[in-house]
Formats: structure tokens, sequence, C-alpha cells
């Protein structure tokens, strides 16, 4: 680690957004302590990069205030994320999406750097290979270091996953979300980040116009239906006039069409539990109750699938 002395260094939107900004409140007193003399050495560089202390950087330039940078040495940028990662996970203050979000982002790099240092075995038998693989150890370490379990881990990878395709078409949105002033459930995120993203930027309007601080994908699915129906009126209306009740327009393709968006998560699901479980440590009775669910979602999608056959040959 070499230190260096009030170099510019440069801001790296991706390393930016996984750091979490401080307060109002926190920023004023940070800012107070720097105008005082307090120490400004907490900064953190890599190949010119800054990865730490983002607000102590700003200050200081801004101020014409010296200040140190550490820098660090990493092979690749999936190091210096991981680093990033497990840095602002030490912070208190952290929101659950954004706590949720720093596992995930941290399981999705780490992975990457396990696969790319060659660890992974060429002959395993069939017992070990979920062990073995670089998606298992990975989230079992870090369900280790945070007191999750592995399958939990998995979970905030495919948050964090979502999240970043969000970040691409709306960063705004993204970090509404990250910092809890949206709501959005799990399933939710992944509906979310199939949209396209002029209709991403759409929704963001509405819920900045509207003040919504919480949604569900059926809202989505209907159109971005926040809007009233019917504006205030200002003048008086007879009462005889007055409709007794005015009743949404019905649409027929609502409830079908959000179905259609919703089971592809489920497959998604489907595939990574094919793919990363290993049956044969599976308890008997896990997997029975598996697949009588499996049975009764089958025979439910046939007599759904055999309905709509039925209707078109009318």
């Amino acid at each position: 680690m070499k230190v260096g002395y009030s170099p510019v260094l440069k801001i790296d939107p991706e390393f930016k957004s996984l750091m979490h900004p401080l307060s109002e409140k926190e920023f004023l007193s940070l800012r107070e302590n720097i105008l005082d003399g307090g120490t400004t050495y907490s900064i953190a560089a890599w190949n010119e990069y800054l990865i730490d202390g983002y607000e102590r950087y700003m200050i200081c330039r801004q101020e014409n205030i010296p200040y140190h940078v550490h820098r660090i040495g990493f092979s690749c940028r999936e190091h210096a994320i991981t680093w990033i990662c497990r840095e602002q996970l030490k912070k208190g203050n952290l929101t659950n999406e954004r706590y949720r979000y720093l596992i995930g982002k941290r399981y999705e790099t780490e992975r990457i750097v396990r696969n790319d240092s060659g660890t992974e075995p060429s002959q395993q038998t069939s017992h070990n290979k979920l062990q073995n693989t670089n998606s298992y150890r990975t989230a079992l370490k870090l369900g280790e270091e945070y007191s999750l379990s592995h399958n939990t881990v998995y979970k905030y990878g495919v948050y964090s996953r979502m999240v970043d395709i969000i970040m691409e078409k709306d960063a705004d949105l993204a970090q509404k979300i990250l910092s809890g002033k949206l709501r959005v459930s799990h399933d939710n995120i992944i509906e979310l980040s199939r949209l396209p993203q002029e209709n991403i930027k759409r929704l963001n309007k509405t819920l900045s116009k509207e003040g919504i601080d919480h949604i569900v994908i059926s809202d989505i699915l209907r159109g971005f239906q926040w809007k009233r129906v019917v504006e205030p009126r200002t003048k008086t209306i007879p009462q005889e006039e007055i409709p007794i009740k005015q009743m949404p327009q019905f649409d027929p393709n609502a409830a079908p069409s959000s179905l259609a968006y919703t089971m592809p998560s489920w497959e998604g699901t489907i595939k990574r539990i094919r793919n990363e479980t290993d049956f044969q440590i599976v308890s008997e009775d896990v997997k029975n109750k598996l697949a009588f669910q499996i049975r009764q979602l089958q025979n439910t999608l046939d007599t759904l699938s055999k309905k709509m056959e039925d209707n078109s040959n009318e």
C-alpha cells in the first residue's frame, strides 16, 4: 500500500454507486471536522480511481485542503469492487436494501474472481460437485461471515443483479430503492428490471410527481395507473346528477398479463435450484414436499392450458 499526497482522483460511476452516501447531518459534521483540522486521511484509491472516502475527497478538493491517499493494489476490477463492498458493509448506518445489495454484489464479484483464479476442480464426484462450485463456496463463505444461509446469499445476488439492471436504465430510481425511499419487494424488483428503459424513466417521474414511496408490479403492468381517474370538480353538481360510484374499466388482459410477466421469474428460480442443488444431500422430507408442489403446479398449469385451448377452438 502506497501513500500519495493530494492527487486528483477519478470517479468511477459504479464504484461511487456502491458507497453509502452520508445524510445531510453526517456530511455537515464531517465537513466541520475537516475544516477544524481533523483527520482527512480515510481516502483510498486503486489505479487513480477513488474507492473509499468520497465525501472527504470532495470536501478537501472544494476547500483546497491537503489530503493523503492510500493506494491499494488489486489484480482486477472485481477485486476492487469486492473490497469496496466489504468496507461499506462495516458501516452501521446502511439501509436494509443497501445491505442486501452490497452482500449480493460482493457474492457476484467474488465468485467471478474465484473462477478466474482457476481454483475450480477438474474432476469431482457427483456428491461433492455442488460443494466444490464457486457459487456454493462463495455463498457459504459470505453466509458464515454475515450470519446468513447460503440460500439467502444467492437471493441477495439476484437482488443485486436486478438493481444493477435498473441502475443502467435509471440510476436515480435505483438509488431511491437502495436508500429505502422507494419500497419494492424482491419479486417486484425482478419484474421492474424487465421493463424497457423508457417505461422505467416514466415510472420514476410519476413516482416523484405523485409522492409515491411503495409500488407493486400489478400497478406497473396496468400502465402506471396512479393518477386520479376523475379530477376534483370546483362547481356544484346537482344531487340527482351525482353518480353512485365510478368503477374502473374492466381490463380482461390485466391478470393474464401479470401472470405472463411473473412466470419467467419462476423459471429462473427453478433453473437456479436445478443447477446449484445437489439433491443427494437434500432430506427426503424436503424432496417429497417439493415433488408434491411440482405435481400440484403441473396440474394447475395443464388445466389452465386446456382452458385456453378450448376457448381458442370455440
